[in-house]
């Protein structure tokens, strides 16, 4: 794929994300969500989509730091309020996405973000 390819596939899935829209048709039917930290993996299109909804439900005040689309692959940085800190802490993290064939097949989060497999 090219990045401009590349870039379409992931605007169109963060438009959905941000509509609050079902976004599942931006996944490859066997997609990953990995949590590098702890190794817990969410595989499949609803299994992966509840997990994503949820997780965003935790992060208030979300900021992209930095954007990089390369050819198959995207990666973001950025941070969110940290739940558990009363003096204004952030939480920092990168998510990296896997594209191919127009959608996404893997999704990696490095970092403190995450939710027990599950949940």
């Amino acid at each position: 794929m090219t990045t401009e390819q590349t870039r379409r596939v992931i605007d169109r899935y963060f438009d959905l994300v941000g509509k609050d829209e079902d976004f599942t048709a931006c996944f490859s039917h066997d997609v990953t969500w990995l949590v590098a930290g702890t190794g817990e993996v969410v595989e499949g299109r609803a299994a992966v989509r509840d997990y994503v909804n949820a997780l965003h439900a935790t992060m208030a005040d979300a900021q992209t730091r930095h954007f990089v689309v390369g050819e198959d692959s995207v990666y973001l940085e950025g941070d969110c309020a940290d739940p558990a800190s009363s003096e204004g802490a952030r939480l920092r993290y990168c998510v990296g996405y896997d594209i191919r064939q127009d959608q996404i097949t893997a999704m990696r989060c490095y970092g403190p973000l995450g939710l027990p497999t599950g949940a």
